[in-house]
């Protein structure tokens, strides 16, 4: 990922930011990064960390929350 001139990685679909998002594991350690979402909200790309492997796309209606 290249980063822009704002300091956050530019989305390979539609150029605007990802953006870091963090979240607890079940021993409630932090994990930093553990996703990375497009800030464009009629994009919804997403990159995110699931037990070691890495899984990106396009969010749908039925999995956002």
């Amino acid at each position: 990922m290249t980063e822009n001139c704002g300091g956050y990685p530019k989305c390979k679909k539609c150029g605007g930011e990802l953006i870091p998002l963090s979240d607890f594991s079940n021993n409630s350690v932090a994990i930093r990064y553990k996703a990375w979402a497009c800030t464009n909200s009629e994009c919804r790309f997403f990159v995110v960390l699931r037990g070691g492997d890495v899984y990106y796309g396009t969010a749908t209606s039925e999995s956002a929350r």
